[in-house]
């Protein structure tokens, strides 16, 4: 009986103590879980990375020519207090504000290619757009095929619908709406690149064939053909379920959110890594946390900046660890009481005996 209480003293001490170590943790977790959406993860990870990691990736963006990656890397630095080698944080200083030569290339590229990588040749890829061209062939192309039984990429039909909206809203605020032009400009271009995963691509282009209108698209298509774009406003606007619509039109504010925070380069990256329009919004989050240090967050953790992924058995032996010291807390204080309850009897028994003994004299 003895050896039993022993036992259970040590266990209770143990899990008191084990617990206790780790209770801090618990509400660090507590508070990632809840935050998740708002970029606690990769605030979390980055709190792990030690400053070798930034210092390679520095070196490495710098031996890349690529001065923005390059900036963002040491704007991040600074901001979670990171001292990097005094000879990398030289060669950045002196790099040129803006590389004219490369910005005009880029622009080319885009025009002979339809392709871009940074700012300039996005701009061009904007500027197509705004013009209605490019939603206007994709809406002929696409629509074409659903109305002959061909494969259709509702996706790319679906962004399309939307840009031509967003041109006229862009155009009628006077550029209001553009960092949302920009991010349908940026989905349509990298869905046709391949850069966006088939899970988001998928769940997209599934909602939206689940609510196309045959008879809008046939209309739609016939003034397209004509060019007549001033007078495809309504059917356009009548493809797909509103529902439908409002989530691409959610999903393309979501990329220009972050654009607007990290540029061209966020934008890609950020794209890369989401698999879901759920995804695509915690990013965005991310990058209003972060800034023009979101393309160096997600340079130096990739998906790791919106996935919990390995986490999870850390964050399960914290919550255990909790449990414990929870349970060893609640051991402690019944044995406490039990213990004070004892004493105070026992005390309180010797005083009525002595004082009947008394009597009795």
């Amino acid at each position: 009986m003895r050896l039993w209480r022993r036992l259970v003293g040590v266990s209770g001490a143990a899990m008191f103590v084990g617990g206790l170590a780790v209770t801090p943790q618990f509400f660090d977790t507590l508070k990632l879980v809840r935050l998740a959406g708002e970029g606690a993860i990769a605030d979390y990870r980055l709190r792990t990375l030690p400053p070798e990691t930034y210092a390679n990736e520095l070196s490495a963006a710098l031996d890349a020519h690529d001065p923005d990656m390059a900036r963002s890397i040491v704007a991040l630095a600074g901001d979670r207090g990171v001292t990097l080698p005094s000879e990398l944080t030289d060669r950045v200083a002196v790099l040129p504000a803006v590389d004219l030569l490369n910005l005009g290339a880029q622009g080319w590229n885009c025009i002979v290619n339809g392709d871009f990588e940074t700012e300039g040749g996005f701009a061009c890829v904007v500027a197509v757009d705004l013009s209605t061209v490019g939603d206007v062939r994709d809406l002929i192309a696409q629509g074409g095929n659903y109305l002959t039984g061909q494969p259709v990429d509702y996706f790319a039909l679906g962004v399309s619908t939307v840009g031509l909206t967003l041109t006229v809203a862009t155009v009628g605020t006077g550029g209001g709406m553009l960092p949302v032009r920009a991010g349908a400009s940026f989905l349509k271009a990298s869905a046709k690149a391949g850069k966006v995963s088939a899970r988001l691509a998928g769940e997209m282009g599934t909602m939206l064939a689940r609510t196309i209108n045959g008879g809008a698209v046939d209309e739609a298509v016939t003034l397209a053909r004509q060019l007549r774009v001033a007078e495809i406003g309504m059917p356009v606007g009548q493809i797909f379920d509103p529902k439908a619509i409002a989530a691409v039109s959610d999903l393309a504010t979501d990329v220009g959110r972050i654009g607007a925070a990290g540029g061209v380069r966020a934008m890609k990256l950020g794209i890369e890594a989401a698999d879901s329009a759920r995804d695509v919004k915690v990013l965005a989050r991310t990058a209003d946390r972060f800034e023009d240090r979101f393309p160096a967050v997600m340079k130096l953790l990739g998906r790791g900046a919106i996935r919990l992924g390995d986490l999870i058995w850390t964050i399960g032996g914290w919550i255990v660890g909790a449990v414990l010291w929870v349970l060893g807390v609640g051991w402690f204080a019944l044995r406490t009481t039990t213990s004070v309850v004892r004493f105070a009897g026992r005390r309180l028994g010797r005083r009525w005996r002595a004082g009947n003994i008394v009597v009795r004299a």
